[in-house]
């Protein structure tokens, strides 16, 4: 995963990598405005996926070194699915396969609802963002973190705590995650959500959820749909989110299938990289051969 590229996306500079050739396969990472998180979340799939898809993934609004949104009424999730139909737009992609982890599950999933024109299939990714409201384990974690005084140390706890082991966090990858925090852009971000942008994001996120699983239910995802879910993930655990989502999906998308990687916390495309590939090549292939 090298060479990043930058586009202007309606204002915002957005950071992008591209590879590969064939079918365009559009990677949609997690997080909130003024995480660590970037597309650099999928340094273990990016470039093995380049070998059988023209391959994007991209910093989301407000995330990774991508700006932040112009105003403070776009701190709302809304932001971030505009955002990934922008980009596509700006890049020149009609139409993708669109996976999403976490919160960029969500942004995936309002994408094939919204533009169904661009969205050839759609994977969601362990997203408690399009099952429930927000998280507080999350808070948790971060007070634990807080209260660890080696900055890289403390990142390798966050991570490490929404995990099933520690081993894929690699040093380059906390070396990225180190530098996003440190970035202007970041502590802006994180200081517009503390001081009251987070209830604006949670009341309108809980409206959407609600919005969006109507929707579904009213058969309005018409791609073919994977749902990849984590059997051991600590924060968007199968009991509260999985299994919802898969009742939710399957009982709404004709073609539909769910796949339940074991031994692996919430991101697990870094944890069981091989297993998800398949799952992904294995659904996509099914879809686009012949």
């Amino acid at each position: 995963m090298n060479d990043p590229k930058y586009v202007d996306v309606k204002g915002i500079k957005t950071r992008y990598f591209e590879a590969g050739e064939g079918e365009p396969l559009v990677l949609v990472h997690g997080g909130a405005f003024g995480s660590h998180s970037s597309a650099e979340d999928w340094e273990m799939n990016f470039d093995t996926l380049s070998q059988s898809y023209h391959t994007f993934a991209y910093d989301k609004i407000g995330m990774g070194f991508t700006d932040n949104p112009l105003s403070d009424e776009e701190y709302v999730i809304g932001a971030n699915v505009q955002h990934l139909y922008d980009f596509m737009e700006a890049v020149g992609i009609d139409s993708a396969h669109v996976a999403g982890h976490s919160r960029g599950g969500y942004a995936v999933t309002r994408l094939a609802l919204e533009y169904p024109e661009v969205v050839r299939s759609l994977i969601i990714i362990d997203s408690s963002t399009l099952m429930t409201p927000p998280n507080p384990i999350y808070d948790e974690w971060d007070r634990q973190a807080a209260q660890i005084p080696d900055p890289r140390e403390a990142m390798r706890h966050r991570i490490t705590s929404n995990s099933f082991t520690g081993e894929h966090i690699t040093d380059r990858y906390l070396d990225v995650c180190l530098e996003i925090k440190g970035l202007d852009k970041t502590a802006e971000a994180n200081s517009k959500m503390k001081s009251g942008l987070v209830d604006q994001f949670k009341t309108d996120l809980v409206a959407k959820q609600k919005e969006t699983h109507e929707w579904i239910m009213d058969g309005g995802i018409k791609a073919p749909t994977l749902v990849i879910w984590a059997y051991n993930d600590p924060s968007a655990t199968m009991e509260r989110c999985g299994i919802p989502c898969m009742q939710l999906i399957m009982s709404s998308v004709p073609d539909s299938e769910m796949c339940i990687i074991n031994q692996s916390g919430h991101s697990v495309f870094r944890e069981q990289p091989d297993a998800f590939h398949d799952a992904v090549n294995n659904f996509i292939s099914a879809r686009t051969e012949g």
